[in-house]
């Protein structure tokens, strides 16, 4: 049966903390993403510029990698503790195997 504006005005689908959860996701990802361009912008254009006896291209995968690495996993933290449909989502695909072409096998 259908509910009335009022009724679901009152009753909100999301909790605060889901809510705050999907703003900050939405920020981590873009910030992954100007991650990724960011340290290809720096690796092709400033290797003649050097820091610290290094080139400023090496600087940048040196710090980009594990930037992308932390902000995913900070991504994959907060979907498990804060987004139960997100992470549950994320399981079945990998449960399914819809990302593995040619699982390993396991040894019999």
């Amino acid at each position: 049966m259908a509910r009335s504006i009022l009724e679901r005005i009152d009753t909100p689908e999301q909790t605060d903390d889901e809510e705050i959860w999907g703003v900050m996701r939405t920020w981590l990802v873009v910030l992954r993403i100007l991650i990724v361009v960011a340290t290809i912008f720096a690796a092709e254009l400033l290797e003649e510029f050097s820091l610290l006896g290094l080139s400023v291209s090496v600087w940048a995968v040196i710090t980009g990698i594990p930037a992308f690495i932390l902000f995913s996993m900070l991504i994959i933290q907060g979907d498990k503790r804060l987004a139960p449909e997100l992470e549950a989502k994320r399981q079945k695909i990998i449960s399914e195997g819809l990302t593995l072409k040619k699982p390993i096998r396991k040894r019999e």
